[in-house]
C-alpha cells in the first residue's frame, strides 16, 4: 500500500479551531446566552457599517435623481420649436419650512418627453402631485397650502421623479406659457451638470464628523467581542494548566470568538434589511430615500465581513495574554498586575503627530487653507482633510486605551465609605476592564462629538455671520420677483397691493446691459420705475417721466466709459427672438440712493435708474418684474399669506425675505446630517450599552447570588453595581472633556477659524450621555434583582 493510500492527517489547527468553536455552542444555557448577547451586540455594530457602505450608494443614486430634475438649465441656446419640445417653468414654493419642487409644463409637439415619474401631461389647470405633497395637501391646518395650489390633482408622481419619498412636488399643466414669460423651451428631462466645490472647511468638517460617529461603533465592537471574558480566561486558563499549549490555547481562544462574530454578522445583516426597508418612512434632516437606492458597496460590505472576524479574534488574543502567562492567577481570581500608560500615550501622541504633518502640506491639500470662493482640487483638499480625521481618530483610540488605567489608578486609591461603595470599588479593583469597556463607547463618542461641536462653532460662526442680513430703515421688508413681468410691472403691484395684509407695493425693472463693444461688466446696469418708485429709492431733484438719474458712488472699475448714445440692449436675455437696441440715455443728475430703501440691498453706484421714457418698451420684453412689499403690522403667517397672494397671482412668481436670516445650503445639509448622524451613534452606543450591561450583571451573578444568600441587602448590591457604573462614567467624561476640548482646538487651528468654546454645548452633551449610561444601568436593573435569586448559586 502506498503512502497516498495511508490514513490522512488532520490539521491540528483546524481540531483546535473546531475545539474552540464546540466549547462556544455546547456550554448550555450560559453559553448560547453570552453568543446571543455577542450576536446582538456585533450585530448594532455591524449594521451600523453597512449603513456607512452604502453613503456612497446613496450618493451616486441621489446624484442621479438630482441630474433628471435639472430640467430648467438655461447655459444652452434654447431650442426651435418642434414636435418633440415642452416649455416648462419653475414654480417652487415653500410651506411652512417645506420646500415644494414645482414645474408648469406646455408640450408644444406630440412626441414631447415626459417629465420623469409621469405617465401622461396633465391638462391645463390640473397637476400630478408627489404622495408627500398629496398628504400636505390633505392636512386640515394646511389651508393655505390648499389655496396655493387650488388645482385638481388628477394622478401621482412616480420614484422616477422625485429624490426620495419626501419630496413634495407637484407637475401643473399649462397653456399660457412662453420663453418671454420665463418659461423654458427644452428637448428632453435631466441634465447633467458638474457638482460645485466643497468649500475645504467643510471637507474637513464632513471627515471629523464621519470619523466620529464610527469610532464608539468601532470601540463597540471590539467590547462586544469580549462579553463573557473573564468566564472564557478561567476556562482557558484551566485547560492551559491542565497541559494546553499557548498556540492551542489560541486557536481555542479564535474559534470561540468565531462563532460569537459570525453571529454577529448575520444578526447585522439582518438588521441592516429590516431597517432598509422601514427607511422610506423615515425623514432624516429634511431628506428621505428610498430602501432601493441604500445598498452597501460591494468592495466595503466584503471587508466588513472579513474584519469583523478578525477584530474579534484580535481582541480575544490580546485580553487572554494573562490566562496564558499566568493561568494559576486567573483561576484564583487574583487581582491583575498594573496597567502600563507608556503605549496608552502613544496612541493620542500619534495622532497629534498625524494632525500636525497635515497642517504642513502644501497650501493646496491643507485643510481650509484656499479661500471659500476659489476653484478647489478636491483630491488635494480631501487629502489634507482625511490625514487630520485619521489623526482625529488615533486619538480618540488613545481616550479608549486610557479609560481603563484611569480608573484602575483612581480606583487602588479609593477607600472607606458605605458598604456599597466598598464593594463597587473592591470589584473595580480585581479588574477594571468589563466597567471601563461598558462605558468607553459612551466616552469616546462624547470626545468627538465636543471636538465636532468646537469645529461646528468656529466654521459656524463664518457661515452664520454671512448669513445675518443688513439692518434696513425702509418702508419695504419683502420682495416679490414675476420672470417676464416687466410690460406690466405697475399692473402685478397694484393687484398685489389689494392682496389681504399687504399695505403698499413699489414695482421696478432691473438688468445688466451690453453694447457690440462692451460687455456687461464694464456698463452700469438700469433700473426702471415711475418717479414716484424712484423717488423711494433715491433722492432725486426733480423727475419727469423721460429722466434718467445715476447713482453717487466710486466709478466702476474697467476700461473707457461707454459714452451716452451708445446702442446697448439687455444682457443675459432669454426671451424671444434678439432683444432691442437702445441708445444709453445721458444721466440728468447723479443722485445719492435712500439707505435701506431697497431691501435686496442692490442700489450700488453707477446705477442708473431710469423713468419708462427713457427706454423703448420693447427692450423690456423677457425682462422680469421685482416688486417690493410692505405688509401690515401683526399679520399673521406673513410669510405665508404673502407667497399664497403671490401665487394666487402667478404660479412663476417667487417671494423674496431678504432681511430673514438665511444659512448657506451646503452648510446647512452638513450640519443637519451630521447632528442626525451623532444622534443615531449615540442611540446605537446606548443600545449596545445595554446589551454589555446585562452580560456584565451575567458574569457577576454567582457572586451577586453569593451576597445575597449571605444576607447582604439588594438595596446594598444594586447601589454597588450602580457605583461600578457611576465611577468609569465619571472619569471617563472628564477625560472626554479634556480630550475633546484638546481636539476642538486643534481642529479649529487646522480650519483656521478663531477658537472658541461652547461650554453650555459641552455641558449638554455630556449630561445626555451620562443620562444615557444611567438608563441603560436602570433598564438593566430588573435583569439584575432575577440573577440575584437562589439560583445563580448554581455553577457548572
Amino acid at each position: 500500500m502506498s503512502a497516498a493510500d495511508g490514513p490522512k492527517v488532520r490539521s491540528p489547527f483546524l481540531d483546535q479551531l473546531g475545539l474552540g468553536v464546540r466549547l462556544a455552542v455546547t456550554s448550555g444555557r450560559d453559553g448560547w446566552g453570552r453568543l446571543l448577547l455577542t450576536a446582538l451586540g456585533v450585530g448594532l455594530g455591524v449594521a451600523m457599517l453597512l449603513f456607512t457602505a452604502s453613503f456612497p450608494g446613496i450618493v451616486h443614486h441621489r446624484d442621479q435623481r438630482l441630474y433628471t430634475q435639472n430640467d430648467t438649465f438655461d447655459d444652452e441656446a434654447l431650442p426651435a420649436p418642434g414636435d418633440r419640445t415642452v416649455l416648462i417653468a419653475v414654480a417652487d414654493t415653500t410651506f411652512h419650512g417645506t420646500p415644494v419642487r414645482g414645474r408648469i409644463v406646455q408640450p408644444e409637439g406630440p412626441h414631447a418627453a415626459l417629465p420623469p415619474g409621469v405617465a401622461g401631461y396633465p391638462r391645463p389647470g390640473e397637476m400630478v402631485v408627489s404622495p408627500a405633497l398629496a398628504e400636505l395637501l390633505a392636512g386640515p391646518a394646511n389651508r393655505l397650502l390648499r389655496e396655493r395650489l387650488p388645482h385638481p390633482v388628477v394622478g401621482s408622481i412616480g420614484a422616477a421623479g422625485l429624490l426620495g419619498p419626501g419630496q413634495a412636488a407637484y407637475v401643473l399643466g399649462g397653456d399660457h406659457l412662453s420663453v418671454d414669460t420665463g418659461a423654458l423651451r427644452i428637448t428632453e428631462f435631466g441634465h447633467f451638470s458638474p457638482p460645485k466645490p466643497m468649500d475645504p472647511k467643510l471637507i474637513l468638517l464632513n471627515a471629523v464628523g464621519l470619523t466620529v460617529m464610527l469610532a464608539p461603533v468601532g470601540v463597540f465592537l471590539a467590547a462586544a467581542a469580549r462579553f463573557g471574558g473573564e468566564r472564557r480566561d478561567r476556562r482557558l486558563a484551566a485547560l492551559r494548566l491542565g497541559g494546553a499549549d499557548r498556540r492551542m490555547t489560541a486557536r481555542l481562544a479564535a474559534g470561540e470568538s468565531l462563532v460569537g462574530a459570525l453571529l454577529g454578522l448575520v444578526a447585522g445583516v439582518a438588521l441592516f434589511l429590516l431597517a432598509r426597508q422601514l427607511i422610506g418612512r423615515i425623514r432624516l434632516a429634511g431628506f428621505s430615500f428610498y430602501p432601493e437606492d441604500v445598498a452597501p458597496q460591494p468592495a466595503i460590505a466584503a471587508a466588513i465581513a472579513v474584519v469583523v472576524p478578525l477584530l474579534g479574534i484580535g481582541v480575544t488574543l490580546l485580553a487572554m495574554r494573562r490566562a496564558t502567562v499566568d493561568p494559576l492567577g486567573v483561576v484564583r481570581r487574583s487581582g491583575p498586575a498594573r496597567r502600563r500608560i507608556g503605549w496608552r500615550l502613544m496612541l493620542p501622541l500619534a495622532g497629534l503627530a498625524v494632525t500636525v504633518f497635515a497642517l504642513v502640506l502644501p497650501a493646496g491639500s491643507r485643510p481650509g487653507a484656499l479661500p471659500r470662493t476659489a476653484v478647489l482640487d478636491p483630491v488635494g483638499d480631501t487629502r489634507g482633510s482625511i490625514l487630520v480625521a485619521f489623526g482625529v481618530l488615533l486619538m480618540l483610540v488613545g481616550v479608549c486605551t486610557l479609560l481603563p488605567w484611569l480608573v484602575e489608578a483612581v480606583t487602588r486609591r479609593a477607600g472607606g465609605g458605605p458598604l456599597s461603595w466598598q464593594l463597587a470599588v473592591r470589584r473595580l479593583q480585581l479588574g477594571s476592564g468589563p466597567a471601563a469597556a461598558a462605558v468607553s463607547g459612551i466616552v469616546v463618542a462624547v470626545a468627538g462629538a465636543i471636538a465636532l461641536q468646537t469645529l461646528f462653532l468656529g466654521i459656524g460662526a463664518r457661515y452664520e455671520s454671512w448669513s445675518r442680513p443688513q439692518v434696513t430703515a425702509g418702508a419695504y421688508q419683502q420682495s416679490v420677483a414675476f420672470p417676464g413681468g416687466a410690460p406690466r410691472a405697475q399692473q402685478l403691484a397694484d393687484r398685489l397691493t389689494r392682496s389681504p395684509g399687504v399695505k403698499a407695493a413699489a414695482a421696478y425693472t432691473e438688468f445688466s446691459l451690453e453694447s457690440a463693444t462692451a460687455k456687461s461688466w464694464e456698463l452700469p446696469e438700469v433700473r426702471i420705475a415711475p418717479c414716484a418708485v424712484l423717488r423711494e429709492l433715491a433722492t432725486l431733484p426733480d423727475c419727469r417721466d423721460g429722466d434718467s438719474f445715476a447713482v453717487q458712488g466710486p466709478e466702476r472699475p474697467g476700461g473707457e466709459p461707454v459714452r451716452p448714445g451708445t446702442l446697448v440692449h439687455a444682457a443675459y436675455f432669454r426671451g424671444s427672438g434678439e432683444p432691442a437696441a437702445f441708445p444709453l440715455p445721458a444721466a440728468t443728475a447723479t443722485v445719492p440712493a435712500v439707505e435701506g430703501a431697497d431691501p435686496n440691498g442692490r442700489i450700488g453706484a453707477g446705477l442708473l435708474l431710469l423713468t419708462p421714457a427713457a427706454v423703448p418698451a420693447d427692450a423690456l420684453r423677457g425682462q422680469p418684474a421685482t416688486v417690493l412689499v410692505s405688509l401690515a403690522d401683526g399679520l399673521p403667517d406673513a410669510e405665508e399669506q404673502l407667497t399664497t397672494a403671490v401665487m394666487a397671482i402667478d404660479p412663476q412668481a417667487r417671494a423674496e425675505f431678504p432681511l430673514d436670516r438665511t444659512l448657506d445650503p451646503t452648510y446647512l445639509a452638513v450640519k443637519r446630517l451630521l447632528t442626525a448622524g451623532s444622534a443615531i451613534t449615540l442611540l446605537l452606543v446606548s443600545l449596545s450599552l445595554l446589551v454589555g450591561q446585562l452580560e456584565r450583571f451575567r458574569e457577576q451573578r454567582r457572586v451577586l447570588g453569593v451576597l445575597n444568600a449571605v444576607g447582604t441587602r439588594r438595596r446594598v448590591l444594586g447601589l454597588s453595581v450602580l457605583w461600578q457604573t457611576l465611577i468609569p462614567m465619571a472619569l471617563g467624561l472628564a477625560l472626554a472633556a479634556v480630550a475633546g476640548l484638546l481636539m476642538g482646538a486643534l481642529l479649529q487651528y487646522s480650519a483656521g477659524v478663531s477658537a472658541a468654546v461652547d461650554w453650555g454645548a459641552m455641558l449638554t452633551m455630556s449630561a445626555i450621555a451620562a443620562a444615557a449610561v444611567l438608563l441603560t444601568t436602570v433598564l438593566g436593573l430588573p435583569q439584575l434583582l432575577r440573577l440575584m435569586g437562589p439560583g445563580a448559586l448554581r455553577h457548572e
